[in-house]
């Protein structure tokens, strides 16, 4: 989001570290009935601290005609050090907002606020995950792979919390997640595949080097790795969605309790566009089989 780069050039306080956009931004996917999603990293997390940095970024992306800062009750609300990122991995009690930072910068974000800072954190967050290979080369990114699934069942979770909470938004959740946020977890998840193929350092630097790339580039360059000539069949069911989210006039149609979805053309219509998409990416990964190592189709279910 370059507008918010712009704005924020030198504008925040000694405090922060770092500025991540996740979200429909850090796909590069963002339109003006989007939250500018952001991963605030600092090096003390005193609200005294953290509170003037945030209503500057705050008010900054309220300028933006259309788009809204985070939820204030998500994974998004609280700013956090490097340190808590790093050392909460892997424990029992991690809270899911240190989770979903961890995961996001890996998934889906880009650097707003001092880039060598962001290159440098994600470098040791990665590191962390990589830390296992380093020792066998015949293993597999579990501890990532397994954080990963962790990540993105919580989020199924979660999205079933929410219906019982405040079912009428239950619908354009749904559609959110069988589309970008499958989206978002296949591209990681894929490059984790594709890299079983490799040995030890090949397989670090494979996942490692194409971090910079959004989730559907990801895609594409395994698909055209593998020779697979099908990448055109997601991209076009994912524009699909990505045009039909950003019409506000069906967004608003789609508000609506959960027992009324299927009177809506809409929404049948992005449900069979999700099928078919989530039918693309099972298709890829079973024609992988042979190909992608066998440790790496165990680890998916046990």
């Amino acid at each position: 989001m370059l507008y918010l780069r712009t704005q924020l050039a030198e504008k925040l306080s000694s405090n922060v570290v770092t500025v991540a956009i996740a979200g429909s931004f850090g796909r590069l996917e963002g339109s003006a009935t989007s939250d500018a999603d952001y991963i605030l990293i600092v090096k003390d997390t005193k609200l005294a601290k953290v509170r003037p940095d945030k209503d500057l970024i705050n008010a900054v992306i309220k300028r933006y005609d259309g788009v809204s800062p985070p939820n204030k009750r998500g994974v998004f609300s609280h700013a956090r050090t490097v340190q808590q990122l790093l050392e909460s991995a892997g424990r029992a009690n991690e809270s899911y907002d240190l989770l979903g930072k961890r995961m996001l910068l890996l998934l889906e974000s880009r650097a707003a606020y001092h880039d060598r800072a962001y290159a440098e954190l994600m470098k040791k967050v990665f590191s962390k995950y990589a830390e296992y290979l380093k020792s066998d080369s015949g293993k597999e990114y579990v501890f990532l792979l397994n954080d990963l699934i962790r990540y993105f069942r919580f989020i199924c979770v979660n999205y079933q919390a929410s219906f019982w909470r405040e079912n009428e938004k239950w619908v354009i959740r749904n559609l959110k997640l069988r589309h970008s946020r499958v989206i978002m977890y296949a591209g990681l998840l894929f490059l984790i595949g594709e890299a079983s193929k490799y040995h030890e350092q090949d397989k670090i630097s494979f996942v490692r080097d194409h971090l910079k790339l959004t989730p559907l580039e990801r895609l594409g360059l395994v698909y055209q790795q593998n020779n697979d000539h099908s990448f055109f069949r997601l991209i076009g069911l994912y524009n699909v969605f990505l045009s039909r989210l950003s019409d506000k006039q069906w967004r608003k149609n789609l508000n609506v309790d959960y027992d009324e979805r299927y009177t809506l053309s809409e929404f049948s219509e992005m449900k069979a566009n999700s099928d078919a998409l989530v039918s693309e990416l099972l298709r890829f990964v079973f024609a992988r089989r042979g190909q992608w190592s066998d440790r790496f189709f165990e680890y998916l279910l046990f």
